[in-house]
């Protein structure tokens, strides 16, 4: 891959929502962050905005109205698009969705930057037979008179835009849409589910993920929790946003995160019984949680896990290291034998019969 000389260099990725960028261009922005390139991140604020600056983006937020073809609220978005264009002084410029598109292309042309469209499909407002529909296509056809090249991801959006003659030049391209990450080239997978205080162990996780990334181990650790600004041991976002460490946020379902990793990492100084190893466990994954009450009833040492030293970076460090190097078959045995304990020990059924039964014998 070719390495980025200037360091200072510069891209934007412009997208109509953070979630569309977070979910589909997260691989292109570490690409390009390996690169060299400081990425800056444009689109309107959502509940993935945050993630995008965990991704180590410059984030700005810019309010626009998806489906609408209001001309002043058009001429605003395009105002505040050329300030933040002129301010930010990049070398090239990524639009995805449509106003990206139009109204992106054209400030660019203006300031005389270089761009790339991807066109990921035509979109309601495109394929309108009403006003807004012609405006729409009028517009692509002036916009798309400039970018340096226009990616399609289907045959068939291609073949539209040239029997519209929205495309003035040769200057487009298939892509296979967004990309998916192969299971083969992926990193190791490791997630923490915790509140962010200092009790669960977050501080020994971020020591450990900074050794790890150091000794150049082909690993990812991810972080998925609610802040605690005011918990006199809450540790703040902005010392998570390091890079090094991937914040997820917060949910009230973590079976995708879980689904998605290959092992639940619970440093925590005491717990319990924990719900998150219990939950990691009833789905398959291995684990590595600390030898401490809470944690060691749910995790069995070289059986469906391994325990850590409690409050030990190093020590956290080398567990991961040492799950991380194990065999697939390996890691899918542990992952075998924790859903097995849960299922004889730790389901909620036994749990609501034993407080039934201790009803029955009070009343």
């Amino acid at each position: 891959m070719l390495q980025v000389q200037n360091k200072s260099m510069k891209v934007i990725v412009f997208a109509n929502t953070s979630w569309n960028i977070y979910n589909f261009r997260a691989g292109l922005v570490r690409a390009l962050q390996k690169m060299g390139y400081e990425v800056h991140a444009l689109a309107p604020k959502d509940d993935y905005s945050i993630r995008l600056l965990a991704l180590g983006c410059s984030y700005h937020p810019v309010p626009m109205e998806n489906t609408g073809s209001n001309p002043l609220l058009d001429l605003d978005l395009t105002r505040r698009i050329h300030g933040l264009y002129k301010k930010i002084n990049p070398d090239v410029i990524l639009h995805y969705t449509v106003k990206p598109n139009i109204y992106g292309t054209l400030v660019a042309r203006w300031l005389r930057i270089p761009t790339i469209s991807t066109v990921s499909g035509l979109g309601t407002v495109f394929l309108a037979s009403r006003k807004a529909g012609r405006i729409a296509r009028y517009l692509y056809s002036k916009a798309f008179k400039y970018p340096q090249i226009i990616f399609f991801h289907n045959q068939s959006d291609l073949n539209v835009f040239k029997q519209l003659k929205l495309l003035a030049k040769s200057n487009y391209a298939l892509i296979p849409g967004s990309g998916i990450e192969t299971p083969a080239r992926q990193p190791f997978i490791f997630l923490m589910m915790a509140r962010l205080i200092e009790e669960k162990g977050v501080r020994e996780y971020l020591k450990a993920a900074e050794m790890l990334h150091n000794e150049g181990h082909p690993v990812q650790c991810q972080l998925l929790g609610a802040p605690e600004p005011n918990h006199r041991r809450g540790i703040p976002l902005q010392e998570i946003n390091s890079g090094l460490v991937q914040y997820l946020g917060e949910t009230a379902d973590v079976r995708k995160y879980i689904n998605a990793c290959h092992a639940v990492v619970l440093p925590s100084y005491r717990e319990g019984l924990s719900r998150s190893l219990l939950e990691a466990a009833a789905m398959g994954k291995p684990i590595i949680a600390s030898d401490v009450p809470g944690c060691k009833e749910v995790v069995k040492d070289q059986i469906n896990g391994l325990l850590c030293k409690s409050g030990n970076a190093l020590d956290l460090k080398e567990k991961m290291t040492q799950l991380q190097t194990l065999s697939a078959e390996h890691l899918e045995e542990m992952g075998k034998a924790g859903r097995q304990l849960v299922l004889e020990h730790f389901t909620e059924d036994r749990v609501v019969e034993k407080y039934l039964n201790t009803i029955k014998n009070i009343v």
